[in-house]
């Protein structure tokens, strides 16, 4: 039964992730499925449009589900293949403030959803250096209907390397194609374990993040980090032709805490401020600038609970990960 046991949390582990052996056992285990919900609370939102006209409204909810699968297809020493599968369900609730804006209807009306996949790569060319390919593709709309407007595909190349006992910092690049827009950007990632309690952890340009650990079974985080989400939008008023691209980008402020449940089952509960960054309905491949109604949106206070599963401490003691790039 032990040698089952760790076998199966080695499956578990090894689903999205490279291991390598380490000494240290107070290292940050990683999460490895997830299932949160997600909501952001009582903040006004305005039209700003020449074509539809302004509007104004206080969304009451604004509430998001999701949860993360994965599967493993190739493990062998130094190398992994591996499926993750997502699902996301996003829906929103109105107060119209005598508003009468068929954007804002069909917001309220319907729930918008993410479903897809991605394949993972990941090798290890010695103890200090790995690289990772990621290639992925979902739907991302109020319907199903599978095309070029409402789909995401993206690839990622990430290259790690490993300076010391304490630094381990990365580069690469994804580009995508959303929902008939394509965008390349490189990313940069770093971490730093400061002291025995505090590390930093950037993958920038998304997220920056100070951890503190209280004791192997509690951590707190401070963050700083670029969310967003965008749907294809159905709707015969508002276009007759191609569905419409709803895109919204926010700055989130606040501290996550982690405490565990069971060795590999722990709660977390993040709380914090929403800012709005950009927010924006157009046609499928136009950029903001060039967006058929603008939309502003005040500051919300937000919250997530989650639970989710990370490696066994008694297996993790003999490894440690390196995380890929979200």
């Amino acid at each position: 039964m032990p040698t089952l046991t760790k076998r199966f949390s080695f499956l578990i582990l090894s689903l999205f992730y490279v291991v390598s052996p380490c000494k240290g056992q107070n290292k940050y285990r990683p999460k490895i499925a997830e299932f949160s919900y997600r909501a952001l609370y009582d903040y006004n939102t305005r039209s700003v449009s020449e074509e539809f006209g302004n509007a104004n409204t206080e969304v009451e909810e604004d509430e998001q589900l999701k949860i993360r699968l994965g599967l493993p297809l190739t493990m062998k020493k130094g190398k992994l293949v591996g499926l993750q599968l997502k699902y996301d369900v996003h829906n929103f609730s109105m107060d119209f403030q005598n508003s009468n804006n068929e954007l804002f209807n069909h917001i309220e009306r319907r729930t918008f959803r993410s479903l897809g996949g991605r394949m993972l790569y990941q090798r290890s060319l010695n103890d200090r250096k790995s690289y990772t390919l990621i290639g992925g593709a979902e739907i991302k709309s109020d319907q199903f209907n599978w095309n070029n407007n409402t789909m995401r595909f993206y690839v990622n190349g990430n290259y790690k390397v490993k300076l010391n006992e304490r630094t381990q910092i990365g580069g690469g690049v994804l580009a995508g194609y959303t929902l008939g827009l394509f965008q390349v950007y490189p990313i940069f990632t770093y971490e730093h374990q400061l002291s025995n309690r505090f590390t930093i952890d950037l993958t920038l340009p998304k997220s920056a993040v100070l951890r503190f650990r209280g004791s192997n079974k509690f951590y707190i985080s401070a963050k700083a980090e670029v969310k967003g989400w965008r749907y294809a939008v159905h709707n015969s008023e508002l276009s007759e032709t191609n569905p419409l691209v709803l895109r919204r980008a926010d700055l989130n402020l606040g501290l996550s805490f982690e405490r565990e449940i069971h060795d590999w089952l722990w709660l977390g509960l993040d709380m914090g401020l929403t800012k709005y960054f950009r927010y924006h309905l157009g046609d499928p491949g136009h950029r903001s600038r060039d967006a058929i109604d603008h939309l502003q949106a005040n500051d919300a206070p937000d919250a997530q609970l989650g639970l989710f599963i990370v490696p066994p401490r008694k297996f993790f003691r003999e490894f440690v990960l390196v995380q890929t790039i979200p």
